[in-house]
């Protein structure tokens, strides 16, 4: 399933690029607004390891995708971070597995995002939903595979919305496996806080 939204979000991403935009949307887009977004550990849901990342976020024209999705923003996603990885552990067996460590992550990929109804008024969140490639400096998780496919979904609070300088706070769902495409597809799931300010 991984693997079909990875490959989804490429083939929109590449018509989006490809499609020529209209003269009152590329007005509109010409300074694409800026994101950079701070991601720390919540709960490690499965005990594997504590995640933290630092996201730039690029705003983009709609692919395909997102107008069948009907998604009211895309954005392009670049992170960079360190993982606290955890000896991977047989609780039946009681014997440790494969080892942890310390390791470098990078990934980038496809944002969507989402404006709810406004239930809560100005405090209603906003749906965002991204997907693209992974890689660690070591085996993450450790029973795992280094490079991975990503999937992520949370709700962000944006505060000062419209104004200079944005922010931003939200609890994000980040998930990693390989989607099967390999013989290890140990995946990672965790809640993270996110925090990102707007220039």
């Amino acid at each position: 399933m991984s693997a079909i939204l990875l490959a989804a979000a490429l083939v929109a991403a590449a018509t989006g690029v490809a499609t020529p935009a209209r003269g009152a949307d590329l007005a509109a887009r010409s300074v694409a607004p800026r994101w950079v977004h701070f991601d720390a550990p919540l709960w490690d849901i499965a005990d594997e390891g504590l995640l933290f990342r630092l996201t730039y976020g690029i705003g983009s024209r709609e692919d395909w995708l997102g107008r069948l999705l009907r998604a009211d923003e895309a954005r392009w996603m670049f992170s960079l971070g360190y993982a606290r990885v955890y000896h991977s552990y047989d609780r039946t067996t009681r014997i440790f597995k494969n080892p942890g460590g310390h390791a470098a992550l990078a990934s980038a990929g496809r944002q969507w995002r989402w404006r709810l109804p406004e239930f809560a008024g100005a405090w209603t969140p906003r749906l965002a939903i991204e997907v693209g490639g992974h890689v660690a400096s070591r085996r993450f998780p450790a029973d795992g595979t280094q490079f991975n496919v990503k999937a992520i979904a949370g709700l962000e609070w944006i505060f000062r919305a419209g104004q200079p300088c944005e922010w931003s706070a939200g609890v994000m769902w980040p998930h990693f496996s390989n989607a099967n495409l390999f013989s290890r597809n140990a995946g990672y799931d965790a809640l993270a806080l996110r925090f990102g300010w707007r220039r």
